[in-house]
């Protein structure tokens, strides 16, 4: 296949971008990137009938049991034993002597990918007594929680490696993934992607560990579709209703992350439902803005123009809606991040088309009320500028691109091998492609070229138009209420 054989000059190419990047500053600590810290696999000289693959691969026996989890009611998981191969000096064989046996629990995961065809996988290591176990897998730092993320929609195969990697350059931390290639039973699944979940941790989440018994504590908070209620919140802005301004009832919830479900406690759910009450009075106060009083005491603001920067640029339906991460250290403000699920970014979300234009988060939560500050309205702008010469310049993304797929080579022929027909939406059934089918990309060589022509009109749109956010925040009608 063509992308093994372009695979060292684009790598090259790539590289040379990230070092005139880091030469020039993007506001982060240096970021391993997969694709372009992978050593060379050696050719093989076996019959074609051997399975063979450059990229990871992990292998998953579920010891006749069915996996869990095909209604997001259920919650089940089993325990399988799994082996990994990851040889840093040659290609992988399911023949070879693994890097790695463990045992796992799993069960799907995932909301509308929950009903796709390839499914998705919640993945917590164990050891033989069924406790969580902290291992280092395909080179990233120990830890017991992951996803087995199995693309699907995304024909291109690569959105959320590419947008987790760079909002990691951008905010200094996403969590890590890595291409591998999966079987389970025996039977091959195709490509996938191996992605830290948010937890807190010195590689991960970097916010100080509960203390059993203590009232106060640093915490993880999720915004989404509502999980369980030992760890529902109901701060300000669910019984205030300003979470949406545009709406009448509140259609998203707040959860608690950490400290785990397990030792949560009445006091602990309140302090943290008072302190993250305190920001947000805060912000949509009328002394919003104010130096002593306003949200600039009480939020990481970089955080948050990095966010919105980030989930502007790539479109991400799902940001401040489903999947948007919140975290406070005791003794520090509160961050939105890290990052998490790009599957619906860039025009790839089924019933809404995404051209390049417009923006959408400036009327979501804490949005609606930071965007009538003229200073963070400046720091967003002058901040794009600066990242659009380098990690979000139309030169890097694809360079970026182009050296990802190089690098999948033919595991991408193999993934459609199995999974080719869902480049053709009447073998699918709805809620699986994009609407309208006209939408759906023919091949996987179009798909990235659709991928392509939306970042390059995207960042041409926003080139030209990043300046508009300063009605949010100009002397309006829509700052009624300013003092």
């Amino acid at each position: 296949m063509r992308y093994r054989t372009i695979y060292f000059s684009a790598t090259v190419l790539s590289l040379l971008v990230c070092v005139c990047v880091l030469l020039t500053g993007s506001g982060t600590e240096e970021w391993e990137h997969q694709h372009l810290t992978a050593l060379p696999k050696q050719e093989c000289s076996h019959s074609g009938e051997v399975f063979c693959t450059h990229l990871p691969l992990i292998s998953i026996d579920t010891r006749g049991q069915e996996v869990p989890g095909v209604t997001m009611e259920d919650k089940r998981l089993i325990t399988t034993d799994v082996q990994i191969f990851d040889s840093e000096t040659q290609n992988n064989h399911l023949t070879d002597t693994p890097t790695l046996t463990l045992q796992a629990n799993i069960r799907y995961r995932g909301n509308t990918s929950r009903y796709f065809d390839k499914l998705s996988y919640l993945f917590r290591t164990v050891d033989e007594n069924g406790e969580e176990l902290d291992v280092s897998l395909l080179g990233m730092p120990e830890g017991h929680s992951w996803a087995l993320n199995g693309p699907f929609l995304d024909k291109t195969l690569i959105r959320n490696y590419m947008c987790m990697n760079i909002s990691a350059e951008v905010m200094g931390y996403a969590p890590r993934v890595r291409f591998f290639e999966l079987y389970v039973n025996g039977e091959y699944q195709g490509v996938y992607l191996m992605m830290e979940r948010v937890s807190r941790g010195d590689d991960r989440v970097p916010i100080s560990k509960y203390n059993e018994g203590d009232p106060f504590t640093s915490y993880i908070l999720r915004l989404d579709r509502g999980d369980e209620p030992v760890n529902a919140l109901n701060p300000f802005s669910e019984y205030a209703m300003r979470r949406f301004p545009d709406t009448l009832t509140n259609r998203y919830d707040f959860n608690i992350e950490y400290p785990p479900k397990d030792l949560l406690t009445p006091e602990i759910v309140r302090y943290i439902e008072e302190d993250l009450s305190q920001i947000e009075k805060a912000i949509y106060s009328f002394d919003y803005d104010d130096d002593v009083y306003g949200y600039s005491n009480l939020l990481d603001v970089d955080s948050f123009v990095d966010y919105f920067i980030l989930n502007e640029f790539f479109q991400n339906s799902d940001a401040m809606l489903y999947s948007t991460y919140f975290y406070k250290d005791l003794r520090s403000t509160l961050s939105v991040g890290p990052v998490w699920d790009w599957n619906n970014a860039c025009d790839n979300y089924m019933e809404e088309i995404h051209d390049g234009t417009g923006f959408r988060m400036t009327g979501w939560y804490m949005y609606f009320m930071l965007l009538r500050d003229e200073n963070f309205v400046e720091q967003i702008i002058a901040r794009y500028r600066f990242l659009r010469q380098n990690v979000l310049s139309e030169e890097y993304l694809m360079n970026y691109i182009d050296s990802t797929v190089a690098y999948l080579g033919d595991a991408v022929d193999r993934n459609y091998e199995v999974w080719g027909y869902s480049f053709d939406p009447d073998q699918l059934t709805e809620g699986q492609y994009l609407e309208p089918k006209s939408r759906n990309p023919s091949n996987y060589e179009e798909a990235i070229q659709q991928l392509k022509n939306f970042l390059i009109a995207r960042g041409n749109w926003l080139d030209q138009y990043i300046e508009n956010l300063r009605q949010y925040g100009h002397e309006s009608r829509n700052k009624r209420y300013n003092h």
